[in-house]
């Protein structure tokens, strides 16, 4: 659809919410990012004076202070500024269990409380900025950013919003400011997600990414359908049901872990890729706080954490168990799961002040078995107490075997393809060899120690002279 459509055609749904609401106006907050001006610069379009801009500044610069209050004013917008600074510190100087996205989750939870106090006291709604990329992957703070009453851009793909900034008639200096946002942000969900905003618009828009990349949203997808659904409500004709539909969900996660595991074991993705995507998929599975995947180094008999899905700094450091040693240690030792109800006062857990500090109660752990080998655990934590059953056990166990053969598969591809370009590289040598013998007319010792030696002068590889002296004798 061409832009200046889709800007009457949003229009005038904006018009329509405020007698279906019952409400006299919008409120929206304006920052550095492009969407809310273009919130901002729809909103003043369509109902002209009955908006409000709030500025919500917290440990920015005044620089993006300044723009945003450029937008405000280029747009004609009533605008407030509240800084939230210091009740934003004050209030997370009060929490004891506090993760790395702690901060921005407050801080957005913050803003829409903010936001909410404001439109309550006009009898206004409070207006949204997220777009369809970062709500079908759950990009989004749940209370927070998406708590909005209407969000006008969430059928939107990120890049068709970027093209209403400029149908808007937005300044070129906040476009050029958007444009080097965007760029900065793509960096970052790129390194975080292992996939670009370009290619999740493909894949949204029913275009062909490469196999990894689809799986990695798929999973998100998943993961962000959880956090959609509306509070639960159990009424006392509704609790007989709900075990039956428990263990129906938890069989049918299982079965699509399975099947997303399954299709990495026939890929080419590297190891880490395979087990970061085996973690993701358990903890949903399981519905776990936290999932931890140790892998067992035989040589050394240590068991080594190789992933986890958890942001928390301290579960995130490089450690090693010995087998036989805690939880882990133990369920590698004697080829059997285990249980913890309360890794607190379990006898076995070791590192019970981490626990303490991330909030974690029970724990299933689970060995990774190949044939009955054991290659590694996966541990599933919970943040309440919680009794696993016997169906999530079979689940586990089924999800982890089937991890166990990915992660032997993909090792196995990493060794035949070092295999392969070792006989490559030998081949190569080999033919640069008997090149150098002709030339030089020397033995085939001889002209080894010449390819040596060419190698050490120009601290190049073996391989890379050998291609050198191809290209330079075969022609």
């Amino acid at each position: 659809m061409p832009s200046e459509l889709q800007i009457q055609e949003i229009s005038n749904w904006l018009v329509q919410q405020l007698p279906r609401f019952s409400a006299h106006g919008v409120v929206f907050e304006i920052d550095a990012r492009i969407e809310t001006a273009i919130v901002a610069a729809l909103a003043k379009k369509a109902l002209d004076s009955h908006v409000m801009a709030l500025i919500l500044p917290c440990h920015g610069t005044k620089q993006q202070l300044d723009e945003a209050v450029f937008v405000a004013e280029y747009l004609h917008v009533p605008h407030t500024v509240l800084d939230l600074t210091s009740t934003h510190d004050l209030l997370l100087s009060q929490m004891s269990l506090a993760s790395v996205r702690a901060p921005n989750n407050l801080l957005q939870r913050l803003k829409m409380a903010t936001l909410y106090h404001h439109a309550e006291c006009r009898n206004y709604l409070v207006l949204g900025s997220t777009n369809l990329a970062d709500w079908e992957i759950g990009r989004f703070v749940v209370h927070g950013d998406i708590a909005a009453d209407i969000q006008p851009l969430i059928h939107m793909l990120r890049r068709d919003t970027l093209q209403l900034a400029f149908h808007l008639g937005l300044p070129p200096q906040v476009l050029q400011d958007a444009y080097a946002h965007s760029m900065h942000l793509e960096e970052s969900v790129t390194s975080e997600l292992g996939f670009s905003y370009y290619e999740l618009d493909q894949f949204l828009s029913g275009q062909e990414v490469p196999e990894e990349v689809q799986t990695k949203i798929q999973l998100l997808q998943h993961a962000a359908a959880v956090r959609k659904h509306p509070a639960a409500r159990l009424s006392v004709a509704d609790h007989a049901a709900v075990s039956e539909r428990s263990d129906q969900d938890i069989y049918d996660k299982s079965v699509e872990a399975l099947t997303i595991i399954s299709k990495a074991i026939t890929s080419d993705q590297y190891l880490e890729d395979i087990l970061r995507l085996i973690v993701m998929v358990t903890a949903e599975v399981m519905n776990s706080s936290v999932c931890s995947l140790w892998l067992l180094d035989e040589r050394e008999g240590v068991l080594r954490l190789r992933a986890t899905q958890s942001i928390n700094s301290e579960y995130l450091k490089e450690r090693v168990l010995k087998v036989g040693e805690g939880v882990v240690g133990k369920v590698v030792a004697e080829n059997q799961p285990y249980i913890a109800a309360n890794v607190l006062t379990d006898t076995y857990y070791k590192e019970k002040e981490l626990a303490r500090h991330m909030g974690l109660v029970s724990m299933i752990s689970v060995p990774m078995r190949v044939k009955d080998h054991v290659i590694g655990v996966i541990n599933c934590y919970t943040s309440h107490p919680h009794v696993f059953s016997d169906l999530q056990m079979n689940l586990f166990t089924a999800v982890a075997n089937q991890a166990a053969v990915a992660i032997e598969n993909t090792e196995l591809m990493v060794k035949t393809k070092v295999i392969q370009e070792e006989l490559e590289n030998r081949k190569l040598i080999e033919r640069a060899k008997d090149l150098v013998m002709k030339r030089f007319g020397i033995p085939g010792d001889e002209a080894y120690r010449w390819l040596q030696k060419r190698s050490m002068n120009t601290r190049k590889s073996m391989r890379q002279v050998a291609e050198a002296v191809l290209l330079a004798m075969e022609n």
